[in-house]
């Protein structure tokens, strides 16, 4: 029996290249931001910050989406091969049971007619038989759970409001952006991203001079998302706001104990508290 014809297989999704693309262009930016910086007046440096902080992260997630996109379009490539050559196999085994069996009957006739001829078997004999069920396939490799999300995964309607909130962010909407993040840590206060929203949203603060509401931002998130890969940064922001409210020495102590009670966290946020501290004259 001739094979099958197939579609192609899976292939990355259409917009694989607009993301890769999009992934380009913000690398871009930040390269334009970072040496902007160098330039730019004090009181601008803080905002100029901010934006660099949300484009960044933006670009950590659009790289996830890829490689997450891609991983899904390579296991929808696999289940489809395994499928292909499943249904062929099966196929093949059953054109040849069926050949085996009308090969048999015209044997089985001339038998009868011919002079002290056996009869012929009501039934195809065991061998025939047995050739005439197809044999199990052969165990299918690859597969899984293509795109199926994790427990852990924010929801669709999740991740339109938190980067909806990234976006203003990025932009310099820093009133539009404190009432999107509010907007999402109440709609999606158990989500994955609300300690990210948590602490983004005492940032709004921080790079509009409200140092008392920001402290209170990073402290909230510190108590409530104690897990958010973002609790470093606002423990470090937490300090640093403390010590423009005039509290330097509760300012000098958050900062002093970041790398013990973070040691896990990145050599840049560590080396950013020490900074803070010299530039402070923490003792």
């Amino acid at each position: 029996m001739a094979g099958l014809a197939w579609p192609a297989l899976a292939q990355a999704p259409a917009d694989l290249g607009a993301l890769r693309e999009q992934l380009a262009q913000m690398s871009q930016t930040v390269t334009e931001l970072h040496l902007a910086q160098s330039t730019v007046a004090p009181g601008a440096a803080a905002q100029l910050e901010l934006r660099l902080s949300a484009l960044e992260e933006e670009i950590r997630r659009m790289t996830g989406k890829i490689e997450e996109a891609q991983n899904s379009a390579e296991q929808v490539d696999a289940k489809l091969k395994n499928l292909q050559e499943d249904t062929e196999f099966r196929l093949n085994r059953l054109e040849q049971a069926t050949g085996v069996l009308a090969g048999g009957a015209p044997a089985a006739g001339a038998g009868a007619a011919g002079a002290g001829a056996a009869p012929a078997p009501s039934s195809p004999p065991p061998a025939t038989t047995a050739a005439a069920t197809p044999a199990a396939p052969p165990p299918a490799t690859g597969g899984g759970n293509p795109g199926g999300p994790s427990p852990a995964s924010s929801s669709p309607a999740a991740l339109t409001a938190y980067d909806k909130a990234l976006g203003s962010l990025r932009r310099g909407e820093y009133d539009q952006a404190e009432g999107e993040l509010k907007s999402f840590i109440a709609a999606f206060g158990s989500d994955k991203l609300a300690g990210n929203a948590q602490y983004w949203l005492g940032e709004t603060y921080y790079v509009r001079g409200n140092y008392d509401l920001a402290a209170k931002a990073f402290l909230d998130g510190i108590k409530t998302y104690p897990g958010s890969a973002k609790a470093p940064d606002s423990f470090l922001k937490l300090g640093m706001s403390l010590i423009q409210m005039n509290q330097k020495d509760k300012g000098c102590q958050v900062l002093a104990e970041l790398p013990t009670r973070y040691a896990d966290a990145s050599q840049t946020i560590k080396s950013r508290a020490d900074r803070e501290r010299k530039a402070a004259g923490c003792p």
